[in-house]
């Protein structure tokens, strides 16, 4: 009886710039290994990478081809923070390294810093409490103005933008947006009327912008759009310093074409000295502050935590939560359908252990039920990921599955339909030769909850003995004796039939380690048993 083995070996992630103590607790309770690189130089990072399974970094280490390739055992990089702007994500994708970030975890920080520079703006708090340290009670140099009646024009409305306008309303603010990316039902969702940059320019008191730096965002603010803002009007950033040409917008302030400017991010930081980024934050209409948007003890709590969970579960094998280079599921879509990638990626796992084919044949995987309105490729890719971790032994994730998989010829053939076949609500099915395969998630949890038309509900996780027997009595007793004498201890056991006794069934026990070879031959040598599987998931 041939058995297919996955080997347990020992992961390290190097941690190359400050990440709090919770994270790294994560990592060590998963059995991963840590090694602090802090404060050391590049030289002695691209030594320690040779051996390291992950990468851990901020904002300040240049993640580039040549980090990359010292990495020969890499399979993720590790951002702790939103954007990845220092990652080199094409080198990592080609190299099947999953890039890793914490899209949300800072969403709340983010939120409240842009309306503390927005505020610190337009009641000149900044001007007013130095004025007090230097010993002068000065008011009337401080007048201000309110957020209340104000129209605030928000640059990308997701995540974060969408946070500001939730709080913007409480202020009594009206709200304009731009994002080409979203719909204006999302828009109505926050009384936002969408408006083109232009228009949206033109028309507010206070602009805000919340979009990612690419290639269509770099410069995204330059002369032109600042001639278009009305001279009392106000520009704040705390996304990408990217997002704005500082040389325009110094021109601007000195012009008088805009009242002031709240900058929490420059295109380099640190700015070099007489650079526009440190001009920038001595501007008398400028209030600056050194990229404090997600720091606060909350948010470095949270992206700590979460960015080690989902690089301990790349590092043990599973499909990420926050891969920036793999197809996933964004928005609020990326929480509920979290547990199916993970259910796919078991199913996988769970094929080639219970087949065991003599070579991979076509499969058909079909999102059914509530997954029919979302597109399957996340599932697919989740699911391959698994199934080519025990038949090559080749690095493989989720960022380069799809291409393995084409490399291997294995051919996966995805849709979606409206209606199941069974009564689950949304359910995952994959059919491969005489193979049947369903999978679900009941309590968060993933289920296989059909196996050759045998209806079970089966947790894909640890160790599983698997049979297929005649349904006569004695065979549940014979089984449990063997696992028994082998001091295989059972901790879940299903029985399923297809028609009345003395036909086909199927058993499934979950065990709490490997059964032996010679435990696993005498169960096959039972009458009335033609198969026994073993697996470990």
């Amino acid at each position: 009886m041939q058995l297919l083995r996955f080997m347990v070996v020992a992961r390290r992630v190097i941690v190359a710039e400050p990440f709090a103590e919770s994270g790294l607790a994560v990592l060590r309770e998963a059995g991963i290994e840590v090694d602090s690189l802090v404060g050391k130089p590049r030289d002695a990072l691209i030594v320690a990478l040779e051996g390291a399974d992950g990468l851990i970094v901020r904002s300040e280490t240049r993640v580039d081809r040549e980090l990359l390739a010292a990495g020969r055992r890499l399979v993720a990089v590790a951002r702790a923070g939103v954007g990845v702007d220092a990652i080199d994500v094409d080198a990592a994708t080609q190299a099947g390294i999953v890039v890793l970030n914490t899209p949300s975890a800072n969403t709340l920080a983010a939120t409240e810093q842009t309306f503390a520079l927005m505020l610190a703006l337009i009641r000149h708090t900044v001007d007013a409490a130095l004025s007090l340290r230097e010993g002068r009670w000065d008011r009337r140099s401080f007048v201000g103005t309110e957020l209340y009646g104000k129209t605030l024009g928000i640059v990308g409305l997701g995540r974060i933008g969408a946070n500001v306008a939730q709080r913007a309303k409480a202020f009594g603010m009206k709200i304009i947006a731009h994002d080409p990316f979203i719909t204006q039902a999302r828009a109505d969702a926050f009384d936002a009327t969408l408006l083109t940059l232009e228009e949206l320019l033109q028309r507010s008191d206070i602009v805000t912008l919340h979009m990612a730096l690419g290639e269509r965002t770099r410069g995204l603010i330059r002369r032109r759009e600042l001639d278009l803002l009305r001279p009392h009007a106000y520009l704040i950033n705390c996304a990408r310093g990217g997002l704005i040409d500082e040389e325009d917008l110094l021109a601007a302030l000195d012009a008088g074409k805009l009242a002031g400017a709240g900058i929490d991010v420059v295109a380099q930081e640190p700015p070099p000295p007489g650079g526009t980024g440190a001009r920038l934050h001595r501007h008398p209409k400028v209030v600056s502050t050194p990229h404090l948007g997600g720091s606060t003890v909350e948010a470095l709590e949270r992206i700590a935590v979460e960015l080690a969970q989902d690089l301990a579960r790349v590092l043990l094998g599973s499909p990420a939560a926050g891969a920036v280079n793999a197809p996933t599921f964004g928005g609020a879509e990326g929480e509920r359908m979290r547990p199916f990638v993970e259910t796919a990626y078991r199913m996988g796992r769970f094929y080639p252990q219970y087949a065991r084919p003599a070579s991979l044949p076509t499969f058909a995987f079909v999102a059914e039920g509530e997954l029919s309105n979302l597109s399957p490729e996340p599932l697919v890719t989740s699911f391959l990921s698994g199934l080519l971790q025990g038949t090559t032994d080749r690095r493989v994730t989720i960022v380069n599955a799809r291409t393995i998989a084409e490399e291997l010829g294995v051919r996966i053939e995805a849709r979606t339909e409206t209606r199941g076949s069974s009564a689950y609500a949304a359910t995952l099915r994959v059919h491969a030769g005489p193979t049947t395969i369903v999978g679900t998630v009941a309590g968060g949890s993933p289920r296989i909850v059909e196996l050759d038309g045998f209806e079970i509900d089966a947790i894909p996780i640890g160790g599983m003995v698997i049979t297929k027997h005649r349904d006569v009595p004695g065979m549940i007793g014979k089984v449990g004796t063997i696992l028994g004498d082998a001091d295989v201890n059972i901790s879940t056991m299903q029985v399923s039939r297809t028609q009345d006794a003395g036909g086909d069934a199927i058993m499934v026990l979950g065990v709490d380690r490997r059964a032996p070879d010679d435990a696993l031959e005498r169960l096959g040598a039972i009458q009335g048993i033609s198969a026994v599987h073993a697996i470990e998931i």
